[in-house]
């Protein structure tokens, strides 16, 4: 029977990675049909860039990534009792993001695992890190995503936005009395030893604050995109940036759709519709995306580098 189990598992796994690109793809292809059906409205609008807010959108996204890097730095030394290499940690940190295109984001976590692992982290620390991590970027960007259903209403199902408003909940699961039996239990399964550390709760509390942060200059970000590309009558900060967090959020809810392919994207446009044409919505939610990828490599190249120098 166990290697029945075992046998079945690869399938399953592909199976997931399977249904996570068909979603992504569908998704692509309802905003492809979107922006079709609206190009005329699209190649009806006076296009006019403000180079100088794109430029700042640039500057603003880069300074997100590498807030959002020095975040984990805080997770992971909080964790060892030995400071490990900052840059060379910030590079691994930053190269391991392009995994993220990848379903699941395995290859995100297997490839920081194995980095950080010869520069002398422990496997099950980076892991630990990694949970730390993802629990206070979502739940603090969900956070704010809930803040902008109450406000400005919610986009698509009810039963969606009640599901992003929940999500910030789930940072009471890093309080140490929670986080240290789920995590000795899973170590345990995975027959590794557990945590000599956990973060103590006024720690977690200063990390929330500061991945809070880095929630507002992607927002910030965001908006300089939107509103330099689409003009003034594209929204306000906190409508703009707070659309895109929901986004998110809900995005992270589709955990097999590789880096929320095309589930942003179009919760993104559904929200920014309500203030200009749908096609012109969908160009300006995909060229959002473009502009995060175009600064993701351009960071994840300069951390490279400046780890390289030391």
């Amino acid at each position: 029977m166990t290697d029945g189990g075992a046998a079945a598992a690869p399938p399953r796994r592909a199976l997931r990675r399977t249904a996570g690109l068909l979603a992504g793809v569908l998704a692509l292809g309802f905003l492809a049909y979107v922006l079709v059906d609206g190009w005329s409205a699209v190649r009806a609008r006076d296009w006019d860039p403000d180079w100088g807010l794109l430029a700042a959108c640039a500057a603003v996204l880069g300074l997100f990534y590498l807030a959002s890097g020095a975040g984990y730095l805080g997770v992971l030394e909080s964790l060892t009792e030995h400071r490990p290499p900052r840059r060379r940690m910030l590079a691994i940190w930053a190269l391991s993001l392009l995994g993220r295109y990848v379903p699941g984001s395995v290859v995100m976590v297997a490839g920081r695992m194995e980095l950080a692992r010869d520069r002398g982290v422990p496997r099950r620390v980076t892991l630990t890190a990694i949970v730390y991590e993802q629990a206070l970027g979502v739940g603090t960007a969900a956070a704010a995503a809930a803040a902008w259903v109450l406000v400005y209403g919610d986009v698509g199902p009810s039963w969606l936005s009640w599901l992003v408003v929940a999500l910030p909940l789930g940072l009471v699961l890093l309080h140490p009395r929670v986080m240290g039996p789920a995590s000795a239990w899973a170590l345990a399964r995975a027959r590794r030893e557990p945590l000599a550390r956990l973060i103590p709760p006024g720690r977690v509390l200063l990390l929330a604050g500061w991945y809070l942060g880095t929630a507002a200059l992607l927002a910030v970000g965001i908006w300089l995109f939107v509103r330099g590309l689409g003009g003034p009558g594209t929204g306000s900060v906190p409508f703009v940036g707070g659309a895109f967090l929901f986004a998110f959020a809900v995005s992270m809810l589709a955990v097999v759709v590789p880096s929320g392919l095309g589930i942003r994207d179009g919760a993104f446009a559904l929200a920014l519709s309500q203030h200009v044409p749908g096609g012109v919505a969908v160009a300006l939610s995909v060229g959002s995306r473009l502009a995060l990828t175009v600064v993701e490599v351009a960071v994840v190249g300069a951390t490279l580098l400046a780890a390289r120098r030391t």
